[in-house]
């Protein structure tokens, strides 16, 4: 397998710093954009900054894209990406789970709007859709009633998925997948982690987050489109970590 170059977006975060340390693993050369470049292997990059993009993308095989904020100015944020990295020859855009379905969530549908602009003006890409990740610490708090089951995804999964997806650019070109590991209501993810479920009272979440309240109201009375299964089936590659076996690693890694 050749060796790529792979600029990774939100590197210091949960979602790009797994993407980042597996493409590592796999052999591949990983920067890190970063507004304050302090490693070796870090770039500089400021999504304010389409001068800074340009130069952290230049000559990458790929780019890992994730935008930093929710509201128009991820929009804005999004887009300026794309652009700069026109030249790349595969993006990979890090969206949420039916988010390219007119949600009404706030902060999918400015990721939608990234999605189009990326399907519009660059060649080779693909979207993918992370559902809510997976949590390992407190009791689990949710405005979701205690029979709805959640889907989950573990970030290592996503970051399978992403180095797959650079690996194999043909069999993900200008494909969109939503992204879920797990599929378990609150109680049962309380229960495996030892702790208890409160079902938060949407108005409650409302005054919390507006946004987030939104999301939670469309899972509750849409539920996602997300056949957990069939996609399992379609890449079994990628390890698809449960929920209780994905907490039994997070244990591991803290003893």
């Amino acid at each position: 397998m050749k060796a790529l170059t792979i600029t990774v977006t939100g590197a210091s975060g949960t979602q790009g710093g797994a993407v980042a340390r597996l493409l590592t693993e796999r052999g591949h050369t990983v920067r890190r954009m970063t507004r304050t470049p302090s490693r070796p292997g870090d770039v500089h990059g400021d999504f304010d900054d389409p001068d800074s993009l340009h130069a952290a993308f230049a000559d990458a095989d790929g780019v890992f894209l994730m935008t930093p904020l929710s509201g128009p100015l991820e929009t804005v944020q999004g887009k300026a990406a794309v652009d700069a990295a026109r030249h790349v020859p595969h993006v990979v855009f890090s969206s949420a789970t039916n988010a390219d379905r007119g949600t009404g969530i706030p902060h999918f549908d400015t990721k939608a709007e990234v999605e189009r602009h990326l399907a519009a003006h660059h060649p080779h890409w693909t979207v993918l859709g992370p559902a809510a990740f997976m949590s390992a610490e407190g009791p689990v708090v949710l405005p979701i009633p205690p029979g709805l089951a959640l889907h989950v995804v573990a970030p290592e999964d996503i970051a399978a998925t992403a180095a797959l997806a650079f690996e194999q650019p043909v069999r993900f070109r200008n494909r969109r997948i939503d992204l879920a590991s797990d599929l378990l209501t609150g109680p049962d993810m309380a229960a495996l982690r030892g702790t208890e479920f409160t079902e938060v009272p949407m108005d409650r979440a409302e005054r919390y987050s507006t946004d987030l309240a939104a999301m939670f109201r469309y899972f509750t009375e849409v539920g996602l489109d997300l056949d957990v299964p069939a996609l399992h089936a379609e890449f079994p590659e990628i390890r698809w970590h449960s929920y209780a076996a994905w907490l039994t690693a997070q244990a591991a890694q803290t003893t």
